[in-house]
């Protein structure tokens, strides 16, 4: 019989009773446990933070029989210890203030072991938790933090309210450092990584595990884990699509797979995986369950430059650093997992899109973004023109969809609206666009490759003539290093004028 697909499932006690399957992590659990006291995970949404969670929450309350056959079976001895767990996706800090609802959390952990919480300040009812739970068990406190980061990304575009909530997280959290001698072992989850100054001030031994080799894996699945939990039912989602084994691994590595949180091990996306185990069906899961809040709101408020998220190089550094009033938004991709780390160049991290999933569900979500219709017929008109090579077709489907955009939603003044736009235009036709790449002698703006064509885009701003676009690309030698490629090359020049919102002028030349 096969076991159940847990599919939305983030009680460990709930998967285990109900048969489902879990890829164990307990051997990584168990090395997580022991690695630090005071832990920090940062991974995107629906990547199992909740799940790790109620696992370590379970193991430290001794309930053994759950971890029936699994790797840490018999590697500890399970005596009980107190623990607390403040999950912010189930409280309500909207319809209340932050300071109640974090009340309402400890109050709810204190009534789970009859202890009565003396009327003080939020920071003393949480060290009188601690302490109460310490002093009546004789053993010292395991602290779960899940989804640390929700007041303040939640309120992303409300910087006020964003630094209300912040402050006061940042003396809630005050209290674990107050507590030391009573915990045992705290663990703080988030999408986020806030600098450990702006909200764990007082923590200076706080380990982020984030983009740790020996973590890596501790949530999401491997490929491993897909052969030796999932393997019946990949044979019948081969029965289904009528394809070998070979065939289905390397569409599902294409994909969901990708993930590189420490830059080497691939992590493939457990919920797009499991929605296609249940549907059979090769399609966007994870980007259609919803875009986090803060993304869409950046997004929305501030605009993207979808050419700068092409070639990402960042530091270590700028990729843990989260600044809620001053966003990066390469470091924001990232760490909601919309960009992954695919190498490494002179000591910095090279990031792109994880996966097929991710790539051709966000640019539609741009395209979306941008036009207000994301199956526009213009879309088709585009792509028939690229394929038989007519550029002069092209331009008057792109000046057709420019015209229909909504005015106000134009950025007039901002030159990358036009290059992004176009840019994603052709990324959702299936296309292979490269923005900027590099040359010996500077940076074309797109090169797209066609199953016949290679196309260097060269954009200009009027009243900037076509020609000096053209005459940039031969003299620039962008082409140069597609001269062994048997497909035919084309450079293509296009102005376009901010006032009219219209491509004005093009030029078009075979290399």
């Amino acid at each position: 019989m096969l076991k159940r697909l847990p599919i939305g499932e983030q009680d460990f006690a709930g998967l285990i009773e109900f048969n489902a399957i879990y890829a164990d992590k307990t051997e990584l659990i168990y090395n997580l446990s022991n690695f630090s006291k005071y832990v920090f995970l940062s991974r995107p949404r629906r990547f199992g933070k909740s799940l790790l969670i109620s696992t370590l929450k379970y193991l430290f309350e001794g309930r053994k029989e759950l971890f029936k056959g699994l790797w840490i079976e018999d590697k500890i001895d399970w005596k009980p210890v107190p623990v607390i767990r403040i999950d912010f996706t189930k409280i309500d800090f909207e319809t209340r203030t932050l300071n109640q609802a974090l009340d309402f959390a400890l109050r709810e952990n204190a009534k789970k072991y009859k202890v009565e919480l003396q009327e003080m300040s939020l920071k003393e009812r949480f060290i009188n938790l601690i302490t109460a739970l310490y002093e009546s068990s004789g053993e010292r406190v395991v602290l779960l933090i899940d989804e640390y980061d929700k007041p303040i990304i939640d309120y992303i575009n409300n910087t006020e309210k964003a630094e209300e909530n912040r402050l006061i997280l940042r003396n809630f959290y005050g209290a674990i450092k107050a507590c030391s001698d009573m915990l045992r072992f705290v663990l703080i989850t988030g999408i986020s990584r806030f600098s450990k100054m702006s909200i764990f001030s007082e923590l200076n031994n706080l380990a982020d595990i984030s983009m740790s080799e020996d973590f890596a894996a501790i949530c999401g699945f491997t490929k491993e884990d897909l052969n030796d939990y999932f393997s019946e039912y990949k044979e019948l989602a081969c029965q289904r699509l009528e394809i070998s084994r070979v065939e289905l691994d390397e569409k599902i590595r294409f994909w969901y797979d990708g993930y590189k949180f420490d830059g080497k091990t691939h992590i493939y996306n457990p919920f797009s995986m499991l929605n296609f185990f249940w549907s059979k069906e090769f399609k966007n899961y994870w980007f259609n369950s919803g875009l986090p809040k803060l993304l869409v709101d950046f997004i929305m408020q501030n605009g993207i430059n979808v050419r700068e998220l092409d070639n990402v190089v960042m530091s270590e550094e700028e990729l843990n650093n989260f600044d809620v009033k001053k966003i990066n938004l390469k470091t924001l991709m990232f760490q909601t997992g919309y960009l992954t780390i695919v190498g490494k160049k002179y000591n910095k991290y090279v990031l792109d899109y994880p996966n097929e999933e991710v790539r051709t569900s966000f640019v539609n979500f741009l395209l979306k973004n941008y036009t207000g219709d994301p199956t526009s017929n213009r879309t088709v008109e585009l792509a028939e023109a690229l394929d038989n090579s007519d550029i002069d077709s092209f331009i008057v489907s792109a000046n057709a969809l420019l015209a229909s955009i909504p005015y106000q939603i134009i950025p007039k003044e901002n030159e990358n609206y036009y290059s992004s736009l176009i840019y994603v235009l052709l990324r959702t036709l299936g296309y292979m666009v490269t923005s900027e790449l590099s040359s010996y002698h500077g940076r074309a703006d797109a090169v797209i490759k066609t199953k016949d064509h290679i196309y260097i885009f060269e954009y200009k701003m009027a009243p900037i003539a076509a020609a000096e676009g053209i005459n940039q690309i031969k003299t620039k030698g962008y082409a140069d290093e597609f001269m062994s490629d048997p497909r035919k090359k084309i450079a293509v020049s296009i102005v376009i004028d901010r006032e009219k919102r219209q491509i004005s002028d093009w030029i078009s030349e075979d290399l």
